[in-house]
């Protein structure tokens, strides 16, 4: 069975104003990737002639290619979903059908953990969320759209992007001397903790247990 390891936002500060699907495109485009289909309501469109359809329909579905890592990404975007609740209820998540290369250790994980990090720290930066993650496939999402509402942490992940609301709610010191792999500063004053070199075959890594009874949190990748 394929899993597959996804960045997960459920909130953006940004996400529906003028120009900020152009900027999430332009930034895959910019580390190397070619925009290969793009969807709105389930149907194709050409997003570089169409992309007010997008903005209308408040969702698209793309998939890119970089073909110097040969690395493929589903990029899902969805605002105000009607599902989830209504305004400010957004959905977005990065999907890869790439498992091997986070698994085998002669792919170089750690290298494709770097270049995955790398693409959700751009779409943070591009989307402002309170909170977001990297994690594989989970049958059902520990984080709902409730829990980052009211700055609940109910799980912690792989890679976790606590936005400038969690940090001040938790405490940056806390943050900063929690046991980690690596914790670095983002742009907006949040900050990524990472749990381990690579979301698969690693050779560091932090003890789950002792970041669960740190945090006190029910559940731990």
């Amino acid at each position: 069975m394929t899993m597959f390891l996804n960045i997960h936002f459920l909130d953006s500060q940004t996400l529906g104003k003028p120009g900020i699907l152009e900027d999430i495109i332009a930034f895959f485009e910019k580390i190397g990737f070619d925009i290969k289909e793009f969807e709105v309501n389930n149907e194709k469109i050409l997003w570089k002639e169409d992309l007010y359809l997008a903005y209308n329909a408040k969702n698209c579905w793309f998939s890119a290619f970089n073909s110097w890592w040969r690395f493929e990404v589903h990029q899902i975007i969805a605002w105000d979903v009607p599902e989830l609740g209504g305004l400010g209820r957004h959905y977005i998540r990065t999907i890869n059908n790439n498992e091997p290369y986070f698994w085998e250790p002669e792919k170089d994980p750690e290298k494709y953990a770097r270049f995955y990090l790398d693409i959700g720290k751009g779409l943070y930066t591009i989307l402002q969320p309170t909170f977001g993650w990297i994690e594989w496939d989970l049958e059902w999402l520990p984080t709902r759209h409730e829990d980052i509402e009211n700055l609940r942490l109910p799980a912690l992940y792989w890679a976790n992007f606590f936005g400038p609301p969690y940090v001040q709610k938790l405490g940056r010191e806390k943050i900063l001397k929690a046991p980690a792999w690596r914790i670095e500063e983002l742009p907006d004053g949040g900050l990524l903790y990472i749990l381990a070199s690579s979301p698969g075959w690693c050779k560091e890594q932090v003890s789950l247990e002792e970041v669960k009874a740190y945090f006190g949190v029910e559940r731990v990748r």
